[in-house]
């Protein structure tokens, strides 16, 4: 099997409450490309996830978001989950990660209500995105445009709805973008 990300290490920016699926199916695709997932989060130690209604499993951090630099990964991915952002959008160190890589070229993922951490880092005006409908309207006041799909690209970010086992469309579209940031990195 081709494993076009071998060597590459992605970023996940959690915090407590990240959504379980959204990391899960991320983490899947991500290692069946033979990329290597690391996860940055607030908390020092684990860092737990949400299921449906209530807390789910416990993920290891490998690194503390106030010590992550973009420069040292290949590309970032926010999982949804309302109460993850919320707690990312206590600090500033979470603007300059994300900015990091939007400002680098490096591709960026958000998924679901991460979509709200764009704004926070003021990287939505004169984008064009997709999530979940709640979004819309903070997205449009914040001047991004809005796309109809599932998902959307616009140069270096991905943002779409959350994920589920039957979202074979936007994990292909993922894959795809992935992939092709990839291609054109190794490229230059």
């Amino acid at each position: 099997m081709n494993k076009p990300l071998i060597g590459e290490k992605i970023a996940v920016l959690v915090s407590n409450g990240f959504n379980e699926q959204d990391f899960i199916q991320m983490q899947r695709l991500v290692q069946d490309l033979g990329g290597t997932i690391r996860i940055i989060s607030m908390n020092n130690g684990l860092t737990s996830s949400w299921s449906g209604s209530d807390w789910g499993l416990n993920f290891a951090a490998d690194k503390m978001l106030n010590e992550a630099l973009a420069a040292d990964f290949s590309m970032l991915v926010v999982p949804g989950g309302q109460r993850s952002v919320e707690k990312l959008k206590l600090t500033a160190h979470t603007r300059r990660f994300i900015n990091g890589f939007l400002d680098s070229g490096k591709p960026v993922v958000v998924l679901a209500e991460a979509l709200e951490l764009l704004e926070y880092a003021e990287k939505l005006a004169g984008r064009t995105v997709a999530g979940m409908d709640e979004k819309k309207d903070m997205a449009e006041q914040a001047g991004a445009q809005w796309a109809t799909g599932s998902y959307a690209i616009d140069a270096n970010l991905l943002s779409a709805g959350a994920l589920s086992e039957d979202s074979t469309d936007i994990l292909a579209a993922i894959k795809e973008f992935l992939v092709a940031d990839t291609a054109m990195v190794e490229a230059a």
